[in-house]
């Protein structure tokens, strides 16, 4: 007479540890078959031998149950709750296509209730996790993981600016006056602009006097007499100055209205390499080159 199998020894402790890891490690609520692809030897476990598992730890309250997807699905595992899914699934929605209106952050949200999505909206909102980018040309607003760039809020202001002082300064307008009033402009919006430029100027050396980036402009980008722009990185490598320095430099000539800096829109999407390569305030703008303005000195 054969002797008995002995039956399957239980999965080891390091094993059921493992399991717990792997829910934890999901950005939504999985079903055991799903998990069962995502355990690797010695941890390995097929549906049918991890789904009681998966309940035990639902029982002992260590993993949430969730219904299934659809009418055919199975229940779905996880340790967070409804309220976390939301959270998680707006995110990863906002990860995948960047900002997003509300209502497609809506379906991509909709295995929660309404009143889910509407409180984990708000708690994203409040703990700064997602930021509300206002209409831009009669659109709708946007939900991003980063504030809003005001570059293309302020472009066709800009453009009308520039088209203005153009003219100003045809007329003989003095850039000092023209200066002056543009500040006043803008304070007036309520940025604060010489605090900005004092606070840089007292932790920055002052520029150096010993290179005319005007000129070097000129010298590097023949066509920036016709209002060209020069390449931040093309002018520090040409000018040979060390980046603090150089980026005081330009600053000082944008404000005395000397050069016209060109914005990047979403330097936060660029590595740190590629930001060290532009101009920056130190207040988080960055400046990915500038061009003369008409007037400027020789």
């Amino acid at each position: 007479m054969p002797a008995k199998k002995a039956p399957p020894a239980p999965p080891s402790p390091e094993t059921l540890e493992r399991v717990l890891v792997v829910v934890q490690s999901t950005t939504e609520p999985m079903t055991a078959g799903q998990l069962s692809k995502l355990l690797v030897a010695p941890h390995k476990l097929t549906e049918a031998k991890l789904t009681p598992i998966l309940d035990e730890f639902v029982n002992s309250a260590r993993l949430k149950l969730f219904g299934a997807k659809t009418a055919k699905g199975k229940p779905r595992y996880w340790d967070r709750g409804v309220n976390e899914l939301g959270q998680s699934l707006i995110t990863a929605a906002i990860a995948k296509k960047g900002p997003q209106a509300r209502s497609s952050l809506r379906t991509a949200a909709k295995q929660v209730p309404d009143e889910t999505f509407e409180v984990a909206m708000k708690s994203l909102l409040e703990t700064g996790a997602i930021f509300e980018h206002p209409p831009l040309l009669k659109k709708k607003e946007l939900f991003g993981t980063t504030p809003p760039s005001p570059g293309p809020y302020l472009t066709v202001i800009g453009t009308q600016l520039t088209k203005v002082v153009d003219q100003l300064l045809a007329a003989k307008v003095p850039q000092s006056e023209m200066r002056r009033s543009l500040m006043e402009l803008v304070e007036a919006t309520g940025i604060s602009v010489y605090s900005g430029v004092a606070a840089h100027e007292a932790a920055s050396p002052s520029p150096v006097a010993d290179v005319d980036l005007l000129a070097l402009m000129k010298r590097i980008e023949p066509a920036a007499e016709n209002g060209a722009l020069v390449p931040a990185r093309d002018l520090r490598r040409a000018a040979n100055i060390e980046k603090t320095r150089f980026d005081h430099a330009v600053l000082e000539l944008a404000r005395q209205g000397r050069v016209m800096l060109h914005r990047h829109d979403f330097a936060a999407g660029l590595s740190e390499a590629e930001r060290d390569e532009l101009v920056t305030d130190g207040r988080g703008t960055y400046y990915v080159g500038m061009a003369l303005r008409r007037g400027a000195a020789d």
